[in-house]
Protein backbone atom coordinates (compact mmCIF):
# COMPACT_ATOMS: atom_id res chain seq x y z
CA UNK A 1 0.00 0.00 0.00
CA UNK A 2 1.48 3.39 -0.92
CA UNK A 3 2.23 6.28 1.77
CA UNK A 4 -1.53 7.09 2.81
CA UNK A 5 -0.66 11.01 3.56
CA UNK A 6 -0.84 13.69 1.46
CA UNK A 7 1.19 16.18 0.73
CA UNK A 8 -0.91 18.60 -0.28
CA UNK A 9 -4.24 19.64 0.21
CA UNK A 10 -7.20 18.85 -2.31
CA UNK A 11 -11.02 19.34 -2.81
CA UNK A 12 -13.49 17.58 -5.07
CA UNK A 13 -16.96 18.11 -5.59
CA UNK A 14 -18.22 14.39 -6.03
CA UNK A 15 -21.16 13.40 -8.32
CA UNK A 16 -22.19 9.87 -7.45
CA UNK A 17 -25.26 8.38 -9.45
CA UNK A 18 -26.00 6.77 -12.84
CA UNK A 19 -27.57 10.87 -13.27
CA UNK A 20 -31.04 8.82 -15.05
CA UNK A 21 -34.24 10.54 -14.42
CA UNK A 22 -35.40 9.64 -10.94
CA UNK A 23 -32.53 7.98 -9.69
CA UNK A 24 -30.85 8.67 -6.31
CA UNK A 25 -28.07 11.21 -6.65
CA UNK A 26 -25.93 11.58 -4.02
CA UNK A 27 -23.34 15.03 -4.29
CA UNK A 28 -20.76 15.61 -1.95
CA UNK A 29 -18.08 18.14 -1.32
CA UNK A 30 -14.86 16.22 0.26
CA UNK A 31 -11.66 17.77 0.93
CA UNK A 32 -8.31 16.71 2.18
CA UNK A 33 -6.27 18.73 4.42
CA UNK A 34 -2.67 19.28 3.70
CA UNK A 35 -0.14 16.50 5.02
CA UNK A 36 -3.16 14.54 5.79
CA UNK A 37 -5.04 10.88 5.31
CA UNK A 38 -8.40 12.80 6.36
CA UNK A 39 -11.44 13.25 4.96
CA UNK A 40 -14.28 15.82 5.71
CA UNK A 41 -16.92 17.34 3.80
CA UNK A 42 -20.80 17.62 3.62
CA UNK A 43 -23.50 16.15 0.69
CA UNK A 44 -27.11 15.74 -0.04
CA UNK A 45 -28.55 12.24 -1.18
CA UNK A 46 -31.95 13.48 -3.36
CA UNK A 47 -33.97 11.47 -5.18
CA UNK A 48 -37.50 12.37 -7.14
CA UNK A 49 -40.18 9.80 -5.34
CA UNK A 50 -42.92 10.18 -3.59
CA UNK A 51 -42.07 11.24 -0.63
CA UNK A 52 -39.37 13.00 -1.93
CA UNK A 53 -36.11 11.45 -0.88
CA UNK A 54 -33.47 14.42 0.42
CA UNK A 55 -30.99 13.84 3.33
CA UNK A 56 -28.28 16.16 4.51
CA UNK A 57 -24.83 15.03 5.24
CA UNK A 58 -21.52 15.77 6.89
CA UNK A 59 -18.60 13.16 5.84
CA UNK A 60 -15.51 12.33 7.81
CA UNK A 61 -13.14 9.71 7.15
CA UNK A 62 -9.44 8.39 5.60
CA UNK A 63 -8.32 7.95 2.24
CA UNK A 64 -5.52 5.52 1.38
CA UNK A 65 -4.07 4.99 -2.44
CA UNK A 66 -3.37 1.39 -3.20
CA UNK A 67 -0.09 1.19 -5.37
CA UNK A 68 -0.37 -2.81 -6.11
CA UNK A 69 -1.55 -2.79 -10.40
CA UNK A 70 -3.06 -0.04 -11.13
CA UNK A 71 -3.05 2.91 -8.87
CA UNK A 72 -6.59 3.25 -7.11
CA UNK A 73 -7.47 5.78 -4.07
CA UNK A 74 -9.83 4.36 -1.48
CA UNK A 75 -12.03 6.84 0.65
CA UNK A 76 -13.82 5.40 3.14
CA UNK A 77 -16.40 7.74 5.01
CA UNK A 78 -19.08 8.19 8.20
CA UNK A 79 -21.88 9.94 7.18
CA UNK A 80 -23.78 11.45 10.26
CA UNK A 81 -27.36 13.92 9.44
CA UNK A 82 -27.45 17.58 9.11
CA UNK A 83 -29.02 18.80 11.55
CA UNK A 84 -28.03 15.75 14.18
CA UNK A 85 -31.81 15.14 14.49
CA UNK A 86 -33.08 11.37 15.35
CA UNK A 87 -34.42 9.48 12.69
CA UNK A 88 -33.66 12.06 10.04
CA UNK A 89 -32.77 10.17 6.52
CA UNK A 90 -28.89 10.33 6.45
CA UNK A 91 -26.08 8.57 4.76
CA UNK A 92 -24.65 6.40 7.55
CA UNK A 93 -21.54 4.59 5.29
CA UNK A 94 -19.75 6.02 1.53
CA UNK A 95 -16.71 3.75 0.15
CA UNK A 96 -15.48 5.68 -2.62
CA UNK A 97 -12.99 3.72 -5.16
CA UNK A 98 -11.64 6.47 -7.59
CA UNK A 99 -9.54 4.61 -10.91
CA UNK A 100 -5.82 6.74 -10.06
CA UNK A 101 -4.61 9.21 -7.69
CA UNK A 102 -6.66 11.88 -7.49
CA UNK A 103 -8.77 9.96 -10.30
CA UNK A 104 -11.85 11.99 -12.06
CA UNK A 105 -13.71 8.61 -11.99
CA UNK A 106 -14.71 5.20 -9.94
CA UNK A 107 -17.32 3.91 -8.11
CA UNK A 108 -19.29 4.00 -5.00
CA UNK A 109 -21.08 1.87 -2.83
CA UNK A 110 -23.06 3.40 0.27
CA UNK A 111 -25.62 2.79 2.63
CA UNK A 112 -28.32 5.29 4.00
CA UNK A 113 -31.00 5.32 6.36
CA UNK A 114 -34.96 6.61 6.19
CA UNK A 115 -36.77 6.10 9.31
CA UNK A 116 -35.46 2.66 11.09
CA UNK A 117 -34.63 1.49 7.50
CA UNK A 118 -31.32 1.28 6.03
CA UNK A 119 -30.71 0.88 2.29
CA UNK A 120 -27.37 -0.46 0.38
CA UNK A 121 -26.49 0.80 -2.72
CA UNK A 122 -23.41 -0.32 -4.60
CA UNK A 123 -21.45 -0.15 -7.59
CA UNK A 124 -22.89 3.08 -8.65
CA UNK A 125 -20.58 5.25 -10.67
CA UNK A 126 -18.65 8.19 -9.52
CA UNK A 127 -17.10 11.17 -10.90
CA UNK A 128 -14.73 14.08 -9.48
CA UNK A 129 -14.26 17.77 -10.14
CA UNK A 130 -11.03 18.73 -8.03
CA UNK A 131 -11.51 22.23 -7.04
CA UNK A 132 -8.43 22.86 -5.25
CA UNK A 133 -5.26 21.94 -4.98
CA UNK A 134 -2.82 24.02 -2.71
Amino acid sequence: MADAIVPFGHTGRFTIGTQKPGAQLLQAVLTVPPNSSTVSGNGTLTQAINPPLHANNAFHGVVHALGLGPAKQIYALQGTAVPPLLGAPHVTFLLIVLDGVWGTKGTATYTYVTGDTFHEVTDVPVTVQWLLQE
